[in-house]
């Protein structure tokens, strides 16, 4: 899903046998044999006018359905043939089937049987599909008709938020059976009722539709839950998410944006970067917990290869006079691009646009002006916005083995569904990653084998995480290597260098 312009989602097509529609690398032919979501699998649903929908594959090619009811994906051009209209399940399964305009018949079938022939909606006929998405599911959630964030707290959630900043705007979507679950950051669930609770049910499931306002002017997801009503941002700040009506009005249209990193800059001393009279960035010694204004958001320019830091004003950090650095600049300079260099060790130099190191001046100012001939001690970057962290890379999900015996605890990277991993932070920059057995994560030194991960410590292990990209980071493992991933799902720490095989996704 390109999370952002909602009227283009990635999805899997899932059938009744749990198998995904593919498109084959051969011959365009189309089948439902696929066992996992991996490129082949997943599917672009472009929404445009009048309700129509074109399936495109990974390749560009679109499906496409004949007089005969034979469904192709050879086409790259979109025509006649290729639209499609999307039908929720009347179920309450949260499932959708694909009517093609056209022919006026649905997509269905199994294996390499795919055919556009079915008269309903069913499945007796085989036309109803699960569609989980193929989005990151850590992210924020915007109202389209407030035209705020939501922010979680103590009794549930509510669209207060100018920008989704800080743990409390992160929202993890688990799907289960065709319909998704919302988690917040602390680990409770969203209930249809506008509570959060700490157990998931019948009442905490959410199928996730398209729809349109009536006089067609905004157009977002919606979120149905077990009784066909929809959840809707209220009227009023305070007001509670929750089910309302069964009819669908504005305040139940929203969009998924993507979660940016969001980090606390600590120096020495433990003194935090935090941005004072005048627009100043300093580093102060703070007692109490990191404030809004002291949490930053990074954001990768890859032809620049370097960083904007960014305030919850939107306001950037750049190198100003006597190089000081200053948050005062509403569009991003070159003076506002920042280079980020990991030490090893959990610190990171910072260089500004003048490429020096970034530094803490007597009055406590920081600036690029770290003189040549002084070692520089480094800052640390933490990220505060994933409590809850998902990891993924190319080739799938992060997560533990669906075995028994003393591998039920060995991550692996060809999870076809995420794992919701606890990151907690340590002293020293470094983190300590926990699973849901509530054992951490450490290295696993097998005679004659490779490192492995497993959770089965009792005591807190620190990794390292590095910012590679916008959301994409590198892990050091305790000893020395970095994680790294193959496609036959073996998650090792092995690698001496950053490669491609070494960037997960967040």
């Amino acid at each position: 899903m390109d999370v952002e312009n909602c009227l283009e989602w990635r999805i899997g097509i899932m059938s009744m046998e749990d198998k995904y529609l593919t498109a084959e690398g051969y011959g365009n032919k189309i089948n439902a044999c696929g066992t996992a979501l991996r490129q082949k699998q997943t599917w672009t649903i472009e929404f445009h006018d009048n309700d129509i929908v074109y399936i495109r594959s990974y390749a560009r090619n679109f499906l496409s359905v004949d007089r005969l009811g034979s469904v192709t994906c050879e086409s790259s051009e979109r025509g006649d043939s290729e639209q499609f209209l999307i039908e929720v399940a009347a179920d309450g399964s949260g499932r959708w089937a694909f009517r093609n305009k056209k022919q006026k018949h649905y997509l269905a079938g199994t294996q390499d049987k795919i055919d556009c022939l079915a008269k309903t909606a069913a499945d007796e006929e085989l036309s109803l599909w699960y569609t989980p998405f193929v989005v990151h599911p850590q992210l924020n959630l915007y109202s389209l008709a407030v035209k705020k964030y939501a922010v979680a707290d103590t009794e549930g959630v509510r669209f207060s938020g100018l920008k989704g900043w800080g743990a409390q705007s992160l929202f993890t979507l688990e799907y289960y059976c065709g319909k998704y679950r919302i988690r917040t950051s602390d680990n409770r669930y969203l209930c249809k009722d506008g509570t959060i609770i700490d157990t998931h049910d019948k009442d905490t499931l959410f199928g996730i539709e398209i729809h349109s306002t009536q006089e067609k002017t905004l157009k977002g997801l919606t979120l149905k839950d077990n009784e066909g009503r929809f959840l809707s941002a209220p009227n009023t700040p305070s007001g509670l998410f929750k089910s309302s009506q069964k009819v669908v009005k504005k305040e139940a249209l929203f969009r998924f944006d993507s979660c940016y990193p969001q980090v606390i800059i600590i120096g020495t001393e433990g003194k935090r970067a935090c941005v004072d009279f005048g627009n100043e960035v300093m580093l102060k010694k703070q007692a109490q917990e990191p404030s809004n204004s002291e949490i930053y958001q990074l954001k990768y320019h890859g032809k620049k290869k370097k960083w904007t830091i960014e305030t919850v004003e939107g306001l950037f950090w750049e190198v100003g006079a006597k190089s000081k650095i200053n948050a005062n600049a509403k569009t991003v300079s070159d003076e506002g691009l920042f280079e980020i260099i990991w030490l090893s060790n959990g610190m990171a130099t910072i260089k500004g646009s003048n490429g020096k190191p970034l530094v803490s001046t007597g009055t406590g100012n920081l600036a690029a002006n770290l003189p040549d001939e002084v070692k520089d001690e480094g800052f640390q970057i933490r990220l505060v916005n994933r409590p809850q962290i998902v990891f993924r890379c190319e080739f799938g999900y992060i997560g533990t083995k669906n075995a028994t015996g003393s591998n039920k605890d060995e991550y692996i990277c060809t999870k076809s569904f995420p794992s919701v991993i606890s990151l907690e932070l340590m002293d020293d920059g470094k983190y300590s990653l926990r699973n849901d057995n509530g054992k951490y994560w450490c290295v696993n030194l097998e005679t004659g084998g490779y490192p492995t991960i497993k959770a089965n410590s009792a005591e807190p292990v620190p990794f390292i995480l590095e910012f590679r990209d916008t959301s994409v980071v590198t892990i050091l493992a305790p000893n020395e290597r970095y994680m790294t991933c193959d496609k036959i799902g073996n998650f090792h720490a092995v690698s001496t260098e950053v490669g491609p095989k070494c960037l997960l996704q967040f």
